[in-house]
């Protein structure tokens, strides 16, 4: 399901970006801003969402790619964590912050349940 997600989301990034944008509070200037937006939040979830699916349809790969992607996300919840501290909080990355925790908590959790293939 995360997978499909992610993928939708990336899809929502693309042909809406500016509305990407005004959630997360980025306003790109021009073309380029619209292209760096486009290609960080549909590309990245995009791959992510693509990453957990091709895993969870090759159980060789299943572990890895879950694992990959929860560190990701606690990557995001890290560097947020980080910024909170450098530049104070907005009520509004609590939604963001939260979901990237339970994304990568599941992750992670569901790449220490997933079974390895020794080929």
């Amino acid at each position: 399901m995360i997978g499909f997600a992610l993928i939708a989301f990336g899809v929502y990034a693309l042909v809406a970006t500016t509305a990407i944008t005004d959630i997360t509070a980025l306003q790109p200037r021009g073309v380029a801003g619209l292209n760096e937006a486009r290609a960080i939040y549909a590309g990245s979830f995009w791959a992510m969402g693509g990453l957990i699916l091709y895993g969870l349809g090759t159980p060789r790969f299943r572990q890895p790619f879950l694992l990959a992607v929860g560190v990701i996300f606690a990557g995001f919840v890290a560097a947020r964590i980080i910024s909170i501290a450098m530049d104070g909080f907005a009520p509004m990355l609590a939604a963001s912050i939260g979901s990237e925790v339970v994304a990568a908590l599941a992750l992670i959790a569901a790449s220490r349940a997933a079974p390895t293939s020794s080929v």
